[in-house]
């Protein structure tokens, strides 16, 4: 494979990975009363297990990157032999390819075909060490989506929690007056009126409407009924202290710096805008069936300033972390593609098979070196905390898997070699004659 279409090649490869991880981030939107835990697949729901055992998710998501490592482990070892053993098998027949070039000259179409024949016969595929790529491929995205579905889930319970809290509170302080209170007779008279009123409308519109859309609206309207009073001002006083609370309490996912693993670990805000152009919640959730006069808008506005009030971050608290971990992803991410070709380079000075094929997929190399953790910094930036802990976790663990599997490897590739040798001692003789 000449430098150019490895180089097209690797370029197609990038573009699809690119193209996948935004059709992963692009998900349709699902709809607030329907969407449960069982939506989140079988990923989504494993992390779900697994952290109702370890009690964070952002320990969840280390924990489970290294599980998934482990398991990965012998495709890892498989990926690199096959990579090694290719590379190995290109530095011995480089002399015979060079020999056929220069024999057949300018007639490309049968030096090709002489080249083909020399690969079949050594078992060499420059497409060799693909399949485990491919494999390796696949679980991330996988692991993405799964994260992207918890993502959408959490989102979606940390407003039903919220919103139930806060208009639960109206109900409960109106509860506490004394029955011939003229508030509390004005607000019953209303809720029943209005809860009446907004059954029959759900029924009417929406036939299929859930008991709980039903109760929400009854909530909603005796809260309307009353929130413009002194005493209903009084109340979203507690109401608004009582989101606070439960959020830090109940609710809130940090990790370390970063105060939602759900948000990047950015300097966007806690708890994303409910439509904005970009990771707004409105993007990922249909709220079609809230009753409220906005769909929903009014609300989620209420539980957003309440919840950036709990940050400690930039102005006003609203900073979600410090940017951490997709400089360490940027970081981690050339470190490890450095250290691979640091060694494999090390090995063909060793072996003094330093050849032109050798330069060429150097330069491809000092692309990939480039290109790679740039894309992973810009889904670090974009994306949430929790898939920026995956990639500097799995990013560290290649470091160690390197280095561990370096020795394994290189024994491996020269036990399989020697084994080659020995049945065919006379390749070289059979294509240079």
């Amino acid at each position: 494979m000449n430098k150019k279409t490895r180089s097209i090649l690797i370029g197609i490869m990038l573009v699809v990975m690119c193209c996948l991880l935004l059709a992963a981030c692009s998900n349709d939107r699902v709809s607030y009363f329907d969407y449960t835990k069982k939506d989140m697949g079988p990923v989504g729901q494993l992390i779900y297990w697994m952290r109702s055992w370890i009690g964070n998710y952002g320990w969840t998501v280390v924990v489970f990157t290294v599980f998934l490592k482990l398991i990965m482990l012998p495709l890892d070892f498989w990926q690199r032999y096959s990579a090694r053993k290719s590379s190995a098998k290109m530095q011995k027949i480089q002399p015979l390819i060079e020999g056929i070039d220069k024999r057949y000259g300018a007639n490309t179409q049968r030096a090709n075909e002489e080249k083909q024949k020399l690969y079949k016969k050594q078992g060499y595929s420059a497409l060799s060490s693909c399949l485990p790529m491919i494999i390796s491929m696949a679980v991330f995205f996988v692991m993405f989506a799964g994260l992207r579905h918890y993502s959408t889930y959490s989102s979606i319970e940390m407003f039903r929690v919220l919103s139930n809290k806060y208009y639960d509170t109206f109900n409960e302080k109106v509860l506490e007056l004394d029955k011939e209170d003229d508030i509390y007779k004005t607000y019953k008279a209303v809720y029943d009126e209005r809860y009446a009123e907004k059954l029959a409308e759900l029924k009417k519109d929406n036939p299929d409407a859930s008991d709980e859309q039903a109760v929400l609206a009854g909530k909603i309207g005796g809260t309307t009924a009353i929130i413009d009073t002194e005493y209903g001002a009084q109340i979203k006083a507690l109401a608004v202290e009582s989101i606070k609370t439960t959020y830090e309490n109940d609710i809130k996912e940090s990790w370390l710096w970063i105060h939602n693993v759900w948000q990047p670990d950015t300097w966007v805000s806690v708890m994303p805008t409910y439509d904005d152009r970009f990771n707004s919640f409105k993007q990922q959730v249909n709220m079609e069936g809230y009753p409220d006069k906005s769909g929903g808008e009014n609300t989620y506005e209420i539980i957003r300033s309440a919840v950036l009030e709990t940050g400690s971050y930039g102005k006003n608290g609203t900073w979600n972390g410090l940017m951490i971990l997709p400089i360490m992803s940027i970081g981690l991410s050339f470190l490890s593609m450095w250290l691979s070709q640091f060694l494999e380079n090390r090995n063909r000075k060793k072996a003094g098979t330093e050849t032109t094929v050798n330069q060429q997929q150097a330069m491809t190399n000092k692309m990939m070196m480039i290109m790679m953790p740039l894309m992973m910094a810009y889904f670090g930036f974009i994306y949430t905390g929790a898939f920026a802990i995956y990639m500097v976790v799995n990013y560290m663990l290649s470091i160690v898997t390197t280095v561990a599997l370096r020795v394994p490897v290189e024994k491996l590739v020269e036990k399989n070699l020697a084994k080659g040798d020995k049945k065919d001692k006379n390749s070289k003789a059979s294509y240079m004659r």
